[in-house]
């Protein structure tokens, strides 16, 4: 540990999957500091502090952020926001502020005009995570080859940052820095339209049957496979496609025109051009470098 060490105490408000894996992530790279867990349940809570991924755990703002010097905010991305200015509120100017949240220029914008010293606050997503959610999911090894990107700002100070990446670092996850803007419009198309066209492709299949059956009862592995990802929370997942809303429409229209070009085919009896939308999308899926392969973001 280099920067990171100066960290004593270290917070994290909301511990769930990310939350609760960041915990114990730290913990077994040696991290020596003090976690406190700060929620709003102490059956959660609880369960934190039994699986070891927090020292402490409080449902008073003050008491778990007075003395923070660093404050991981992982919560669904619709309160993250007023959870990032409400710590600001409580924690010592010199504290970092930081997220886990899946989508960026909405949360940033919020901040930036709400926190006066808006630079305290960097925004990072962990590309990790898994259909199952809360604490008991959580695990040592989350982050372990996968990506966290980190979207800092022209006010965010060279150290704070240089902290937030080393804590990503020491969890096992490879650091890529961009803007919230061009986080947001990369991870509509890598990570929020799947989920989308996953939803629909399980809704569409659930709705058709003909007197032999329900075509969903005959789904087998290749579906299970491709839908899997839509057993994610239908509350965190509603907050992060409204906050990115501009940019996962500007993705669906896409995949509408693809769909669009392969019906075209289809109808058309164009089996050569079918043929080459099938090998095109077959040598792109076998030479993707997969980060994490245990796990599909959902938050």
């Amino acid at each position: 540990m280099g920067i990171f060490k100066s960290i004593d105490n270290f917070v994290i408000i909301g511990v769930g999957l990310i939350g609760g894996s960041v915990g114990l992530g730290l913990k077994k790279a040696g991290y020596a500091g003090k976690i406190t867990g700060l929620g709003r349940r102490w059956s959660s809570l609880n369960n934190a502090i039994e699986m070891g991924a927090v020292d402490s755990a409080t449902l008073d703002f003050n008491e778990a952020l007075r003395n923070a010097d660093m404050v991981l905010v992982s919560t669904p991305v619709d309160i993250i926001p007023s959870m990032v200015i409400k710590a600001a509120e409580y924690t010592p100017d010199e504290c970092i502020i930081t997220d886990a949240g899946s989508t960026k220029a909405f949360i940033v914008s919020e901040v930036k005009s709400s926190i006066l010293n808006a630079g305290r606050f960097i925004g990072a997503h962990p590309m990790a995570g898994s259909h199952k959610s809360g604490v008991t999911a959580s695990c040592t090894d989350l982050f372990h080859n996968s990506r966290c990107i980190i979207t800092p700002t022209d006010s965010t100070p060279p150290p704070n940052m240089d902290t937030v990446i080393e804590m990503w670092k020491m969890l096992g996850a490879q650091t890529e820095i961009m803007s919230p803007e061009e986080h947001d419009f990369l991870i509509a198309a890598a990570s929020h339209l799947p989920h989308v066209t996953a939803c629909a492709l399980t809704r569409v299949v659930s709705a058709i049957e003909n007197s032999k059956g329900k075509a969903i009862d005959f789904a087998a592995t290749g579906f299970a496979d491709t839908t899997r990802i839509a057993a994610g929370s239908p509350e965190i997942w509603a907050g992060i496609l409204q906050q990115n809303s501009v940019m996962v429409s500007q993705m669906l229209e896409k995949i509408e025109k693809e769909l669009a070009s392969i019906r075209k085919n289809l109808d058309s009896g164009d089996l050569d051009a079918i043929y080459e939308i099938l090998q095109n999308a077959r040598k792109i899926r076998n030479n993707i470098k997969t980060k994490n392969v245990k796990y599909d973001k959902d938050a």
